[in-house]
Parts: C-alpha cells; sequence; structure tokens
C-alpha cells in the first residue's frame, strides 16, 4: 500500500484532512529525510504522519476550555494529544531509519570517563 493511501487511511477520521494535504506532507517528509517512498517506504510514511500530527496540533492550538453554569466544552488538550502522537511517529521514523522495527536500547557512557 502506497504512504499516501497509508495516511489517508489512518487520518480519515481527522476532519479537514483533504487529499492536498497528505500529498504535501509525503512530499515534505521526503524532502526532509532524502529518502523516497520507494527506497524505505516505513521512513517516509513515519515522518509524514509526524508531520501531519504536528500540523494539524498547529491547527488545533488555538482551541480552549470554557464553562457556563453547567455547560462546559474542554478543547484545550487536542494540541498536546496530537504532539504527544507526532513525537512517537517521529520515534518510528528513527527507527526505520536505523533499519530496525523491533526494540531497541541506547547506552549512554559513563560521566567519569573521558573518550576523545
Amino acid at each position: 500500500m502506497a504512504v499516501s493511501d497509508r495516511l489517508e487511511n489512518r487520518l480519515s477520521r481527522v476532519p479537514g484532512v483533504i487529499a492536498a494535504d497528505i500529498s504535501t506532507w509525503v512530499k515534505e517528509a521526503e524532502a526532509e529525510s532524502g529518502i523516497t517512498e520507494a527506497e524505505n517506504e516505513n521512513a517516509v510514511f513515519y515522518l509524514a504522519l509526524a508531520i501531519s500530527y504536528e500540523t494539524i496540533a498547529c491547527s488545533a492550538a488555538h482551541y480552549f476550555k470554557f464553562t457556563d453554569g453547567e455547560e462546559s466544552v474542554d478543547k484545550s488538550n487536542i494540541f498536546s494529544n496530537y504532539m504527544k502522537l507526532a513525537k512517537e511517529a517521529r520515534k518510528q521514523y528513527r527507527k526505520q531509519v536505523r533499519g530496525r522495527s523491533g526494540a531497541s536500547q541506547s547506552h549512554v557512557a559513563r560521566a567519569d570517563e573521558y573518550h576523545e
């Protein structure tokens, strides 16, 4: 399945997302990464997904919380929720670029040792 099809499937329930947005996000992901869809489809997908979530979060940044008596509306968490999704998508992108899709570990060097 093509990256644009996968994005369309993933974002189908997000209001206001159109095919032109998805195409733009795929192109932006290829430009940012220097990787084409043919070279690493999953990496381009996860980076485009992160870009889409960041874009959607920015459009939701002005959402608000309102309370009037017994009625309340709270849309203030939408920005942070999309940014969390974007962070996770970028994490998956980095795994795909490194060639790993499973669990991974990283270790920090000891602070009391000097390495050149």
